[in-house]
Parts: C-alpha cells; structure tokens; sequence
C-alpha cells in the first residue's frame, strides 16, 4: 500500500519546494506539476485510503509547505470528485468519474458557500430541461488550469441547492475575470459570472434539500481538510527556520497538539471552528517567528521568508467561515 505522506513529503522536497519561489515570482505553475500529481495517483488518493479526510488533510498540509498555489488548485479537485462519487446521476458518473479519479480529467470547485440561503450569490432557477444559473462566484481556482468545475447554485423557489458540473471556459454567459492575490497568485483563481447560463438535467450532480441546524459529518470533514492551509503554511515557516539554524522544538509540538485538535474536532470531539481559528493563528505566529530569524530578507520581496509572511495572512482568509473569522477576532485584541 502506498504511504501517501512519505510520497508527499518527497514530492515537496524534491519538485515543490525548490521551484516555490518562481512560482510565486512568475505567477505560473508549471504543468509539469500537475502532470506529477496525476502520474503519482494524488487526484485519486482518497479511493485507497480507508480514512480519506486524514489522508486528504495530511496529505494537502504537505503539499501546502510545498508550494501553496500548486496544492491550492490540487485541493479544489477532490471537492468535485467527492461530490460526484455521491451522485445519483450514474451516466455523468460514467462519463466523468474514472478520468476524474486518475488525474485525466481536473476540476475544480464553487462551493456551497456561495448557495447560502440567506445571501445567495448563485441561484439557479429550474426550466422545463434543466437550470438557468445567473450570479457571480468571487473566487473560483483553478481556471485555466483545470478542465471542469463543479458548481453549487441556490434554488429560491425549491429551497434546495443544486450542483451541476461545467466545462472550465469563457462562453457566451459564463464570464470570468481573474484576480490578483497577494499569496497563491499563481493559482489562476477568477471571478466567476453566469449571466443566464443553461444547465442541462443530464449535468446536474445532485439536487439536495438546504441543510439547516448544527453541522454535518460532511461539513465537519471539509472544514478539516480546509485547515491543511494554515497547518501547512505554519509546517513550511517551521521547516524553514530549521534549514536556517532557528529551530524551535515548542513551535513544532505546537503544531501536532493542533493537528490533533482538528482530527479530533472533526469527529465531534470539539469546536472545529475555534481549532480552525487557532490554526490559523498559528500560522501568523510561525510566520512571525521565522520572518524575525531570518532577518532582513524578510522585506526583500522574492525571498523564501517574505513570501510565507503573505501566506500566512492568506491563511487567515482564505477558506475562513464567518464562524472561524469571529473566534479569530473574539481573540485577536489590540494591547
């Protein structure tokens, strides 16, 4: 059996983590990065494992340390593949899922969190054959990387969300426009507009009634696997002060305790927000710590240290429920 954190970690060591600094330099990944992850089998990790969000969550903090903008749109798949293994839809199934599992086919996500019913920015509207979708996604990535996006839509008038899969180009109603981030930048992330666009039946993922009331199995597995981004941008600062002669034992165990905390949250044993919070947090920290170890080059863009100082404030935005953002400014007081 494959031991896919030892292959990640030798991924990093050996292609990520060298080629980290031009890729945030040149806003470019390169395709060969890509073509490694489907050559080594990590599109379809979570299908050999018999606990796939630990997997996929100690998989993704690897790759993060990496190179973030690589992992970041190598994550965005899994939420795609996954939601399409649940479908009821078997033809879509048929046509998607292999190529999807073996890295043949990329995607990547809108999520759920853009369906909300309270302030939806996506609604899908039900036709005789399908779904009209108008609304705009602020942050989709992956574009241009990948080659399908699976999108999830409100339905107003069912109260129900829709998820429908997309081929990832500019049409005559799907218009997207790309944004500048301040880390990740090379991830292609844009913002996505349908302006009508119809969605057949034959593309729809699944239709499900809005969940309302406390968190899901599922919603706790996606906020876990989520905080591999702060987990993994903390991992990348620690490794870098050990590289530089800064090593810092306390840092490191804090760090298990919180990965801990996360797998532990995500199993009901605990607030999953607050743990998330503190990941966060504690990627700032790390940033901080290894920023001030390294010295000057810390203000010298381009350099390794100036670059995860980005990161780490990325982390805190960056996949943050309005839950997670409220634990990390209830703790976050000015002195």
């Amino acid at each position: 059996m494959t031991d896919w954190v030892q292959q990640a970690q030798h991924l990093t060591d050996e292609v990520l983590r060298p080629a980290a600094t031009e890729v945030d330099g040149s806003g470019m990944i390169p395709q060969s990065h890509f073509e490694t992850l489907r050559d080594q089998g990590f599109y379809g990790l979570a299908f050999t494992s018999k606990d796939p969000v630990t997997t996929l969550a100690d998989v993704g903090e690897i790759l993060v340390s990496g190179c973030l903008a690589t992992a970041f749109v190598w994550a965005q798949h899994h939420g795609t593949l996954l939601r399409l293994l649940m479908s009821r839809n078997d033809a879509l199934k048929a046509q998607f899922l292999a190529d999807l599992r073996s890295g043949a086919i990329t995607a990547g996500v809108s999520g759920s969190g853009y369906a909300n019913p309270d302030n939806p920015l996506v609604v899908a509207t039900e036709t005789d054959d399908g779904y009209t979708i108008t609304g705009r996604a602020p942050f989709v990535t992956g574009w241009g990387y990948v080659d399908v996006i699976g999108v999830t839509a409100y339905d107003t008038r069912a109260d129900k969300t829709v998820t429908f899969l997309i081929d990832a180009i500019d049409g005559p109603n799907i218009h997207s426009k790309r944004i500048p981030l301040s880390a990740a930048d090379a991830s292609n992330t844009v913002q996505l507009t349908f302006n009508g666009h119809h969605i057949p039946h034959t593309a729809v993922i699944h239709v499900r009634k809005t969940p309302r009331g406390g968190l899901s199995i599922a919603d706790r597995a996606i906020l876990r696997i989520n905080g591999s981004l702060a987990l993994g941008v903390a991992r990348s600062c620690l490794t870098e002060a050990d590289r530089i002669g800064h090593p810092c034992p306390h840092l490191w165990e804090t760090h298990t305790m919180l990965r801990e905390a996360l797998n532990n949250a995500a199993t009901g044993d605990g607030d999953i927000y607050d743990a998330r919070a503190r990941a966060s947090q504690f990627a700032v920290t790390a940033a901080n710590y290894v920023a001030t170890a390294a010295g000057s080059p810390s203000v010298q863009r381009g350099e390794p240290t100036e670059r995860m100082v980005r990161e780490a404030a990325f982390s805190m935005v960056c996949t943050t429920t309005p839950e997670i953002k409220s634990r990390i400014l209830t703790t976050c007081h000015p002195l």
